[in-house]
């Protein structure tokens, strides 16, 4: 077996007594030397699946006090965030935090300093939208692409370059696999592509508050679209 195969083997058998209650959230972890023998694997790898598990919020280490399951360990965010840790990925969740610090400010300075085209791109997105999800299709690219474009259209390279970032780690799996959950529950679908023209509306009005406002109502929604899923 691999060192990775190894190290994700514990974080697995770890979650897993979490979650059965072997586990329990302020307990401290055996000695290092004792549970690397115990779970069959080198102190090293040990090591890593703890340094996974203390990233991600399941585990706290303490310095010469040893490492312990964290009070909130058990809760569905710190899960996701563990899991997304395994594959090396992003938590869902922490794209959220991240998107709602940066996509208010695009879509307020794409309503100052758009050109035509940059509406012509925008319009463009929700009616291909509109098209996927009236024939049942996944617009989760079309659904990227139109923040993408209000990025462009803030017509600052920085502010576009940072949602380039961003749109790079909405590739991930672990991502793509939740928003995908949370479009299949409910009206989701037609809510988003709702809210996507009144963000285009206020970008082309000129309305730079307004297009903040309407962005970060989205993002609400689109957070707590995730949140209905781990529940």
């Amino acid at each position: 077996m691999s060192n990775g195969s190894a190290r994700d083997g514990v974080v697995a058998a770890l979650l897993k007594q979490i979650q059965s209650g072997s586990l329990l959230p302020g307990s401290v972890l055996p000695p290092e030397r004792e549970f690397a023998a115990e779970c069959g694997v080198s102190r090293g790898t040990l090591r890593e699946a703890i340094r996974i598990l203390d990233y991600a919020g399941v585990l706290e280490v303490r310095t010469r006090s040893g490492t312990y399951v964290a009070e909130t360990a058990l809760s569905k965010a710190i899960e996701l965030r563990a899991h997304a840790a395994l594959r090396g990925e992003a938590s869902p969740l922490d794209i959220m935090v991240a998107r709602r610090a940066l996509e208010p400010v695009n879509a307020r300075y794409a309503a100052v300093n758009r050109h035509i085209r940059d509406l012509h791109a925008l319009r463009k997105s929700v009616r291909d939208q509109r098209r996927l999800i009236d024939r049942g299709e996944d617009p989760n690219e079309v659904d990227r692409q139109f923040h993408v474009s209000v990025a462009v259209a803030s017509r600052n390279p920085i502010l576009s370059l940072l949602f380039e970032k961003m749109a790079d780690v909405m590739h991930q799996r672990t991502w793509t696999e939740l928003k995908h959950s949370s479009r299949s529950a409910g009206d989701h679908q037609d809510l988003y592509l709702r809210q996507h023209h009144i963000i285009l509306d206020a970008i082309e009005r000129g309305d730079s508050a307004s297009a903040s406002n309407a962005m970060l109502e989205h993002l609400d929604s689109v957070d707590e679209g995730l949140l209905e899923v781990l529940d």
